[in-house]
């Protein structure tokens, strides 16, 4: 069984809405490719642009599975 029980602080106060939306929409992703049996464990990544923010992107970190 695996264990979720993971606490990693918000960084929800610390950004604009704009970017946690993006944040929010891009996690719900990673779940759907882990779901859909799309991840090849950390050879692959998912990115995503922050409205309003050029130059600025969100991308999975190096060693995280998408579950």
């Amino acid at each position: 069984m695996l264990n979720y029980n993971i606490r990693i602080a918000s960084v929800e106060p610390n950004v604009s809405a704009a970017e946690w939306n993006t944040r929010v929409d891009l996690a719900a992703f990673y779940r759907l490719v882990d779901c859909w049996g799309m991840s090849d464990l950390i050879a692959n990544h998912i990115s995503a642009r922050v409205p309003g923010e050029p130059g600025h992107f969100l991308i999975n970190a190096y060693g995280y599975l998408y579950e």
